[in-house]
């Protein structure tokens, strides 16, 4: 997915940092709300598919766009 990969650096130069620490810091913020979510967000990750047992984060994201695409009221 080359235009995450341009946003991944983006996000880093902007901040100091690399592409690499930026993808980490993503992951581990996804795995966090994945593990402690809370009732109302159940049907936020009902509506997921991804490959591992949690989504990268060019999963999540490419997920989140499509859901707010759709309109599907989720997010509001």
């Amino acid at each position: 997915m080359k235009n995450f990969e341009e946003i991944l650096k983006k996000i880093a130069k902007e901040n100091g940092t690399t592409p690499e620490i930026v993808r980490l810091e993503m992951q581990q913020a996804i795995n966090q709300a994945y593990i402690h979510h809370d009732t109302d967000a159940q049907p936020l990750w009902d509506n997921m598919t991804f490959e591992g047992d949690r989504p990268t984060p060019e999963e999540f994201i490419l997920q989140l766009a499509m859901m707010l695409d759709k309109g599907d009221g989720l997010f509001q």
